[in-house]
C-alpha cells in the first residue's frame, strides 16, 4: 500500500470513529434519564412530591402553628397539577393520586390530634421516660450536651415506641418540638461533627414517628377517645 492510500484509509477511519463517538453522545439510550427534558406537569409533580415528603415526614406538632398556611399551599399545588393533568403519564397520575391520599391521611391525623389537649402530668411522665427526669426540658442544656441528649432521646424512642398509642405520640412529638427549640438556642456553639450526628438522629426520629400507617394511628386514636 502506497503512502497516499494509507493516508486516505487513515482519514476514513478517523471520520468513522468520530461519527461513532458523536452518535454515542447523542443516542437516547446513552443519556442519563435524569437529564431528559420533562413536561411542566412532570416538574410540578416532582416539586409536589418533595413538598409532601417534607410535610408528612415532620413530627405532627411542628406543623400545628402554621396549619392554615400548609392547607392553602396544598390546595394551590393540587390545583396547579390538576390543570396540567392531561400531560401526565398513567404512572404519574397514579403517583399524584397516592401523594394526595398520603397528605390527606396525615391531615386527618393532625385534625384529630389537635382536638385533644396535652396534660402536664402526662408530659412530665414522658420526659421521665425519655430523659430520665421529669421536667427535663426545663434544664439549661449546653451545646456540648446536645449530642448526648438527642442520642438518649432517640434510643428511648426506639426502645419504647412499639407500645405507644396515637395519643402517646402526641406527647413525644411535643417533647421533640421543645427539644429542637432548646437546641436552636445553642446552635451556633454546637461542634460541626455533633451537628451532623444530631441531624442523623433527627432523621431517625422522624422515620420512627412516621413508621405507623396513618390509618392505624387514627384507629387507635378513636379507640382511646371512646374509653
Amino acid at each position: 500500500m502506497d503512502l497516499r492510500s494509507f493516508k486516505t484509509l487513515g482519514a476514513a477511519t478517523l471520520f468513522l470513529l468520530l461519527g461513532s463517538m458523536a452518535c454515542e453522545r447523542t443516542s437516547p439510550t446513552n443519556q442519563n434519564p435524569e437529564n431528559q427534558p420533562r413536561t411542566r406537569a412532570e416538574k410540578d409533580l416532582a416539586e409536589f412530591r418533595e413538598w409532601v415528603d417534607e410535610k408528612t415526614n415532620k413530627a405532627d406538632s411542628t406543623t400545628a402553628q402554621n396549619w392554615p398556611e400548609v392547607k392553602e399551599e396544598f390546595k394551590q399545588r393540587s390545583a396547579q397539577l390538576e390543570e396540567r393533568a392531561d400531560s401526565l403519564s398513567k404512572e404519574s397520575k397514579a403517583e399524584y393520586k397516592e401523594l394526595r391520599r398520603r397528605f390527606e391521611n396525615w391531615e386527618t391525623r393532625n385534625q384529630q390530634r389537635s382536638q385533644v389537649p396535652l396534660h402536664p402530668e402526662t408530659l412530665a411522665r414522658f420526659e421521665q421516660e425519655l430523659f430520665g427526669a421529669a421536667n427535663a426540658l426545663e434544664s439549661n442544656w449546653t451545646a456540648a450536651q446536645m449530642r448526648e441528649i438527642y442520642t438518649q432521646f432517640v434510643q428511648n424512642v426506639r426502645a419504647r415506641r412499639a407500645s405507644w398509642t396515637a395519643s402517646d405520640w402526641d406527647y413525644v412529638d411535643e417533647i421533640y418540638r421543645q427539644l429542637n427549640l432548646k437546641k436552636d438556642q445553642v446552635e451556633a456553639q454546637i461542634p460541626g461533627k455533633d451537628k451532623l450526628k444530631i441531624k442523623s438522629l433527627q432523621a431517625e426520629y422522624l422515620t420512627l414517628e412516621t413508621g405507623k400507617d396513618a390509618k392505624d394511628l387514627l384507629k387507635e386514636f378513636k379507640k382511646d377517645g371512646a374509653q
